[in-house]
């Protein structure tokens, strides 16, 4: 889970503030690609960003990660204004943490949803249990053109520690990948 740890890391530690150089709402339509040991399954999705979430609400989130762990994370996160939605299917996901990092060729989305999207392996004997899985994280690169990839955890257990401090747990064996994922010109 190295790709998704870096989603809450690098919009966390020691990241420079948002640009507000993207003013406005945002929209991304792309698709999510499932891979399991003996199939692959494509599902489209949209990511409306309506604002990212202020630095204040951020710190919240990080701090009652670090002294509560994962419970008091989705607490202060479902306290959060909604940040925008992520959409597949007839199913919608609030969006409480949205987060922009500028880089050298575009630049690097961070979400999470207030809930699990999907258990993928879920269905299967012997599955693990879904209790402590409560949100869903993504990380989306998106050049200047507003072209870009990514990846995301369906469902997930946001938990202290790792390098920068924050650790992601995926309950599916293998991150779902964001793929042909382009921003909406309005």
């Amino acid at each position: 889970m190295a790709i998704l740890a870096a989603a809450l890391v690098v919009a966390s530690a020691g990241a420079a503030p948002q640009s507000k150089k993207k003013g406005g709402a945002e929209t991304f339509n792309g698709k999510a690609r499932v891979q399991t040991g003996t199939a692959v399954a494509d599902a489209s999705f949209t990511i409306q960003i309506d604002q990212y979430t202020p630095e204040k609400d951020l710190k919240a989130m990080e701090s009652a990660l670090q002294s509560g762990g994962s419970a008091a994370f989705v607490a202060a996160l479902k306290k959060a204004p909604v940040a925008g939605h992520f959409k597949t299917g007839d199913k919608t996901f609030a969006i409480r943490w949205a987060r922009q990092r500028e880089t050298p060729k575009g630049r690097v989305i961070s979400i999470v949803t207030d809930a699990p999207v999907y258990f993928v392996g879920a269905g299967i004997p012997g599955a693990q249990s879904k209790a402590g899985f409560d949100v869903a994280v993504a990380q989306m690169t998106i050049d200047t053109a507003g072209i870009g990839d990514g990846s995301m955890a369906l469902a997930a257990k946001v938990k202290p520690g790792g390098e920068g401090g924050v650790e992601i747990q995926d309950y599916a064996t293998e991150p779902v990948k964001l793929v042909s994922i382009m921003r909406v010109i309005s």
